[in-house]
């Protein structure tokens, strides 16, 4: 989808890039060939070449299309710069900054799960993000990054950021997480499948508590917050490029229900070894 994006382009809006579509310049490779463009003169459209050129040249670089792509746009990024995206999800102890304590953090790239434990390893997650190009979250925007922004003063953050709270309300799934799981198939495990942001703190309590037990349900919890963001991810890009690109979602129905079924043998297998 990256390579049929022209929005990034200084002066092309989404209406340029449909015009372009129209005219059948679909990828960067049919318009940099082309030698004349309905509606653009000639001069214009060297120099959106010579863009299209540059936007080739740096591919491969998530940090060059974080400020030109329209940021509700940089969904479609997610499959270009996928092998280096990470899910993320944060606990806290529910007091107000800056007296808010960060409990834990899960990261999971779609092949491993890693939990940073406040008062165990915390401290580690900062360089786990130094390879990440994506994050994706659910409200990080809002609560996540700026909490851990403010935890760590000197985090480096991936150059993009798909917050999915946004990115499924203009797709009509509005409402918290828990919410709008149901309503993609997903269903949390019996022991976690009723908690909240809430039993969270209340688990982390307890653990500070000396309960034990209440720290690997406070994991278990956090763990499915952050592997169902792929799944949630992966459909919410799907819609988004039927939409786009035409045919409705429905089109890319069975392309998604082949990437769940190895989604859920993924889940599967984080579940066996957690």
């Amino acid at each position: 989808m990256l390579k049929r994006t022209f929005v990034h382009l200084p002066g092309v809006g989404f209406r340029t890039e449909a015009h372009f579509w129209r005219q059948g310049l679909v990828t960067w490779e049919d318009f940099l060939v082309v030698e004349g463009v309905s509606g653009l003169g000639s001069a214009r459209l060297r120099w959106l070449q010579a863009e299209l050129q540059q936007s080739l040249v740096h591919l491969d670089e998530p940090g060059y299309f974080a400020p030109r792509l329209p940021v509700g746009e940089y969904w479609r990024a997610f499959r270009h710069f996928r092998a280096k995206a990470a899910y993320l999800d944060i606990e806290t102890s529910g007091a107000s900054w800056p007296h808010l304590l960060v409990t834990v953090v899960g990261l999971y790239d779609g092949r491993a799960m890693r939990q940073f434990v406040q008062g165990h390893n915390l401290e580690e997650f900062p360089e786990a993000l130094e390879d990440v190009d994506l994050i994706v979250t659910f409200n990080g925007s809002q609560f996540d990054l700026p909490v851990l922004k403010a935890y760590f003063p000197h985090l480096r953050l991936p150059p993009l950021h798909l917050d999915l709270r946004f990115l499924l309300t203009r797709l009509g799934f509005k409402g918290g997480l828990k919410r709008i799981e149901p309503r993609f198939g997903i269903r949390r495990p019996p022991a976690v499948e009723h908690l909240d942001g809430y039993d969270a703190v209340l688990l982390w309590e307890r653990y500070q508590r000396g309960d034990r037990t209440a720290l690997d349900l406070l994991l278990e919890y956090n763990r499915e917050d952050v592997a169902n963001l792929e799944t949630l991810m992966e459909q919410a890009f799907e819609m988004c490029q039927g939409l786009l690109v035409g045919g409705g979602p429905g089109d890319k129905l069975s392309a998604f229900n082949s990437q769940l079924s190895a989604i859920k043998k993924k889940r599967l297998k984080l579940t066996a070894e957690s």
